[in-house]
């Protein structure tokens, strides 16, 4: 008697996904936290707990390792991906984004960030700084 392993939706989909990424990152090394807010953010004046955080959120709701990230990368191009796995993901992460920073993003808005570095402008922007 042959045995099957069987492997759910959730996981197939799942190495896919880390495949997909695999292509797409292939040969960059990851960058923690503060490297990435090093390299791409600093010089925007963005503190380095919101590029933390925005990855954070990401990861958590696509799911997947974004260590390899960068500024430019397009979540209407070669990220696309993502949606193919769960169409309504950007809707989730725009509402993660409002409620982590208590913000506020319209559908125009939120249809103009593809990139990174889109994203992470965006929300710096609408952070409410403090009064000196």
């Amino acid at each position: 008697m042959s045995w099957f392993k069987f492997e759910s939706l959730g996981e197939r989909e799942r190495k896919q996904k880390q495949q997909k990424l695999e292509q797409v990152f292939a040969g960059r090394e990851p960058l923690d936290d503060s490297q990435l807010w090093e390299h791409y953010f600093r010089q925007h004046g963005v503190a380095p707990e919101t590029v933390a955080k925005i990855r954070q959120v990401f990861s958590e709701i696509l799911e997947a390792d974004l260590s390899r990230i960068r500024d430019t990368d397009d979540f209407s191009k070669e990220l696309a991906f993502f949606w193919d796995f769960d169409s309504l993901a950007a809707v989730e992460l725009v509402q993660a984004l409002e409620d982590r920073f208590g913000i506020a993003i319209g559908d125009a808005e939120a249809r103009e960030m593809k990139t990174l570095r889109d994203i992470v402008l965006t929300v710096h922007d609408k952070i409410p700084k403090p009064s000196a």
